[in-house]
């Protein structure tokens, strides 16, 4: 059985994507900042027959990648997934506060993770990662002050851990997602006009995504459909990108 370690798999696409691996016969792994999202991921995983091991740790990685090891010998996936967008202003107005949580949590989280989970993935022989990006990170967009920039260096960061770790069978790509209907896109959107709404679907020629759409390319690219590809970002957006 493959073992797969999914971050932000409480919620939205994070949470589309654990019950995708777990559905094609993983053993999921899942780790979020919000103990009662993970138990709810959980309680719904084992309703439909599968299992899952939800661990509460944000800032304590190498404790949770320590014990995959240790209880199945290393690690076959990861889908970094966790993220944030504490704010939505324009570059100079954006916060100093949300500016570095924003980098702490998309950019140097994901790192902290990587870190920690390629060890595992080179005593097992190879691997898969999978990072999400977003076509935030691709194209220049309006009031994406923090979380753009954090989006292009995952995107690079993803480009430099697949050349480092090809010797190692380790793959990494990296997912760009466009407008994807979570619990955190609907907030933003019921604040939005009509007008902006139109534009915003618009700009998506197949319409705006489901978090299943996400977690079917995340699947793609650890699966062994993917094993000559790395170091790409995907696109996985309706169309946004290819205007």
């Amino acid at each position: 059985m493959k073992i797969a370690l999914i971050t932000g798999g409480g919620t939205g696409i994070g949470r589309a994507i654990t019950h995708r691996f777990a559905a094609e016969g993983c053993h999921v792994h899942i780790v979020g900042r919000r103990q009662e999202k993970l138990e709810e991921a959980v309680d719904g995983l084992a309703s439909a027959g599968w299992s899952a091991v939800d661990v509460a740790a944000d800032g304590a990685m190498d404790a949770v990648v320590a014990e995959l090891v240790e209880k199945h010998g290393g690690l076959d996936y990861l889908v970094a997934s966790a993220g944030i967008n504490p704010q939505r202003k324009k570059l100079t107005e954006t916060d100093d506060e949300h500016w570095f949580e924003t980098m702490r949590v998309n950019l140097t989280g994901m790192h902290r993770t990587c870190k920690a989970v390629v060890p595992a993935m080179q005593k097992r022989g190879e691997g898969a990662i999978v990072t999400i990006g977003s076509i935030s990170g691709q194209v220049g967009m309006p009031e994406r002050g923090a979380y753009g920039p954090t989006k292009a260096g995952v995107i690079q960061y993803t480009r430099n851990l697949a050349v480092d770790y090809a010797a190692d069978k380790i793959r990494a790509n990296c997912i760009c997602p466009g407008f994807v209907i979570t619990d955190l896109v609907t907030t933003w959107i019921e604040s939005r006009t009509e007008e902006q709404m139109k534009k915003l679907v618009d700009g998506h020629p197949l319409g705006v995504g489901q978090p299943e759409d996400v977690a079917g390319a995340a699947w793609f690219l650890c699966s062994d459909d993917s094993r000559w590809i790395t170091g790409v970002d995907l696109s996985v957006d309706g169309g946004f990108t290819c205007w």
